[in-house]
């Protein structure tokens, strides 16, 4: 039985990362506070005391992530810990104060490629942080080379972070332990397309096998593609089959957005839990088929038993995220997909008290801690630009007025970017917006015959009605 709060020690402050003098006032001040703490309480005892220096933390190395990145920056760099970031030039990290040094890689076909040629040269003894699903496909099929070049990779079973990045091969997972998955057909080549299409019910959806993979070749950000017909699934799988995609098609569980769950926790070595961390999504953008824009934190006790039952029998090891749906015709859980990376709910555990990015450093190099013991239920993470787009189009189709969205809104929102001490990253966002919505309304933006977007374009009858 999962329990909310895990029994955890005290770690003294002498175990954790010492902040760089850049820091901001109040943050040194907490840090010297604790040093004097620690000072006062090793006189007491008459042990020696002996604070950690800056150099004595390995800098981290965050890969890709976008907005998700930003986070994990915040959380190392305010313990002191140089951040070195690859991603591009969009990526809101590089203007945080946070991060230590910013190389633009590109993104897109050949990244990996990139990414391992930059680590030739790259600080030796870095702790490498993956954000998406490339830097975890690096880790996964390059953790020997990255040992022996005197890097530390982040924790976990390369088999394991394979078959997360395999839709097809999680579902099996999931099914050998004895837990509940849409009913699904794989299609990885143009001959599995009849079988597909006849067994399929409709409407249901094309999911691609690889979420990365799929993002760099299509063009689009969408997790999926709704279909109605047979006519329209055939020539959608023939026209990803022949981007080199592999896709699943799917049943479409019923249910509310409401009904959609996250599960975070880290796996230690032992396969033990260190903590449980669970929330419901409330809005997401695409509606019913897109990435969450609002979400609450709740403590949600069998979607942390059927998540640890996952984990625990596809035997993973490090950081974990399980996302389920409640199916609304029998009320049971349905396994959608799992991570084996940071997500874009660490703003929300970070103000509900878990520190994940820290917990994983310090799993990595050897140190104990930050411990959780419990944390902060009933907070919201809000994504404001994409939850108004989210609202538009709710109440295009009447699932909601305005004034059930603003009564939604009346809680204490904690944002995905902006902090009042780091607000950069939160600026340079906000101006990339107006600069796209210019080009819109000005009739700048083109597309291209022959790009993503205008495959993209082409295929607007593909996404849900």
């Amino acid at each position: 039985m999962c329990d909310e709060r895990l029994s955890r020690g005290a770690v003294c402050p002498l175990l954790l990362p010492t902040p760089r003098r850049h820091l901001p006032r109040g943050l040194r001040r907490h840090e010297w506070a604790r040093s004097i703490e620690c000072r006062v309480t090793a006189f007491q005892t008459g042990s020696s005391f002996s604070a950690p220096q800056a150099s004595d933390n390995p800098p981290a190395i965050i890969l890709g992530g976008g907005d998700i990145a930003v986070p994990v920056a915040r959380s190392l760099g305010s313990a002191g810990i140089d951040v070195h970031a690859l991603g591009t030039t969009p990526d809101p990290i590089r203007h945080s104060r946070y991060c230590a040094a910013f190389t633009d890689l590109g993104a897109g076909q050949g990244v990996q490629e990139r990414w391992l040629e930059w680590l030739q040269h790259g600080p030796r003894g870095a702790v490498i942080l993956p954000c998406n699903d490339d830097g975890l496909e690096l880790v996964a099929r390059n953790r020997q080379t990255l040992l022996e070049l005197g890097y530390r990779p982040v924790e976990g079973r390369d088999d394991v972070m394979l078959a997360m990045l395999d839709k097809g091969r999680t579902y099996e997972l999931a099914r050998r332990a004895g837990l509940e998955t849409p009913r699904s057909i794989e299609v990885r080549t143009n001959k599995d397309i009849d079988a597909a299409a006849g067994d399929s019910t409709y409407p249901c959806a094309l999911k691609p096998l690889h979420s990365h993979l799929f993002a760099k070749r299509s063009g689009t950000d969408a997790k999926l593609l709704v279909v109605h017909d047979r006519s329209a699934l055939e020539s959608g799988l023939t026209r990803l089959l022949g981007l080199g995609l592999e896709m699943m098609v799917t049943e479409i569980i019923p249910g509310g957005e409401d009904q959609l769950f996250d599960y975070h926790s880290y796996i230690d070595r032992n396969g033990e839990p260190l903590f449980h961390f669970t929330a419901r999504k409330l809005r997401q953008f695409s509606i019913h088929f897109g990435i969450a824009c609002y979400r609450v934190g709740e403590w949600i006790p069998d979607v942390a038993e059927e998540s640890l039952r996952f984990l625990q029998g596809a035997g993973l090891r490090g950081l974990a995220y399980v996302e389920w749906k409640r199916d609304a015709r029998d009320g049971r859980l349905k396994l959608i997909e799992c991570n084996h990376r940071f997500t874009p709910l660490g703003p929300l555990m970070e103000r509900s008290g878990i520190d994940l990015p820290l917990l994983v450093y310090n799993q990595v190099v050897g140190r104990p801690g930050p411990p959780v013991d419990s944390y902060r239920r009933g907070l919201h993470l809000w994504d404001p630009e994409k939850d108004v787009r989210a609202f538009l189009a709710y109440r295009s189709r009447n699932e909601i007025t305005l004034a059930q969205w603003l009564r939604s809104l009346l809680h204490r929102q904690t944002l995905p970017i902006f902090r009042w001490n780091d607000p950069r990253p939160t600026v340079a966002y906000c101006l990339r917006l107006f600069v796209r919505a210019a080009r819109v309304l000005t009739g700048r933006s083109r597309i291209s015959r022959g790009t993503p977007e205008h495959w993209k374009a082409e295929n607007r009858q593909l996404a849900e009605p």
